[in-house]
């Protein structure tokens, strides 16, 4: 049975490739131009479609540059900016420091003059 199948499929194979075959016979050449232009047509549609993709990957590299630029430049002011908070930060302590030497100069100054004072009297 097994032989008999593989004949069986081997003659189906080979009737579906008579068709085929018969069916490319019967093709107009008309019809065969048509169909070659068709396919000419999708080539360089399929050309053009690559050179729009390459284009958008060049344009997406040049922005993922100009990203990558200004993250850096976003970094350095960062940096900056933490420096000034410091900076800051730093001024503000010794003002605080200036005012409580200054508070505690005018107490002593006004004590010298408070004594002096009340030695006169």
């Amino acid at each position: 049975m097994g032989e008999s199948s593989r004949k069986t499929s081997l003659e189906r194979h080979e009737e579906q490739i008579k068709e085929i075959l018969n069916h490319l016979d019967e093709l107009s050449l008309d019809c065969i131009e048509h169909i070659e232009d068709k396919v000419e047509g999708l080539e360089k549609v399929r050309v053009i479609i690559q050179q729009d993709f390459d284009n958008q990957e060049a344009g997406l590299q040049e922005s993922r540059a100009q990203i990558t630029k200004l993250q850096k430049k976003q970094m350095g002011n960062n940096h900056k900016i933490s420096l000034a908070h410091f900076r800051i930060t730093d001024l503000e302590q010794i003002i605080e420091e200036i005012q409580v030497r200054h508070q505690a100069d005018n107490e002593s100054l006004l004590n010298a003059i408070y004594e002096l004072r009340n030695n006169q009297e």
